[in-house]
């Protein structure tokens, strides 16, 4: 029964993947130029174009729930991109590869990264993480002076963690959760 509930999610979050990175974005070339058009946008998403080292080349936050924009990539030298689509739930990301021969849109290595959710009752706070890559996803809890409180990992492919603030003094924390070489933050203040 673990098993089929296990491969029924994996078939939802893989149709999920398939349908929101390909529904949600579209990143064409024409004439070394990136053709992005976006769809199902919400308001204050972002799109961010980075180069291997994660320097920002191009940041806009979109505020229309569709979005088309023309980026040109002649100045750049070549090498690998990676052009973000950031929303409240979601990171997608689209590998651009510059070479002599032009500008290319790597869809193979392209992914999507869904954010952890996040609920507070009492002093508990429940995280859960779509994780369709099976990877290692590890959480770390710090208090405000940045003192690591505890850390867990796990790879399954529907990460759900409990953590018990009962027993700590009113405050922030920060959750912080590693995956691949992606982590996301955040603060939550309990008392």
């Amino acid at each position: 029964m673990k098993n089929l509930f296990r491969t029924v999610v994996l078939v939802l979050a893989l149709g999920l993947v398939n349908t929101l990175s390909a529904k949600d974005i579209e990143v064409k070339v024409k004439e070394e130029k990136l053709m992005v058009a976006l769809d199902n946008t919400q308001e204050g998403s972002t799109l961010i174009l980075t180069d291997m080292n994660g320097e920002v080349l191009f940041k806009d936050t979109l505020m229309e729930t569709s979005y088309k924009k023309a980026l040109d990539l002649h100045s750049i030298p070549k090498g690998t991109y990676f052009l973000n689509f950031e929303k409240e739930d979601s990171i997608v990301t689209t590998v651009i590869n510059k070479n002599t021969d032009g500008v290319t849109v790597n869809k193979a290595s392209s992914k999507i990264f869904f954010k952890p959710f996040y609920k507070t009752l009492e002093d508990k706070v429940m995280v859960s993480f779509t994780n369709p890559g099976y990877e290692d996803a590890t959480f770390r809890v710090y208090d405000a002076e940045g003192n690591l409180m505890t850390s867990s990992t796990n790879n399954d492919l529907v990460v759900k963690k409990t953590f018990d603030f009962s027993e700590v003094p009113a405050g922030k924390y920060i959750i912080s959760l590693r995956v691949g070489d992606r982590t996301i933050t955040k603060t939550i203040t309990l008392g």
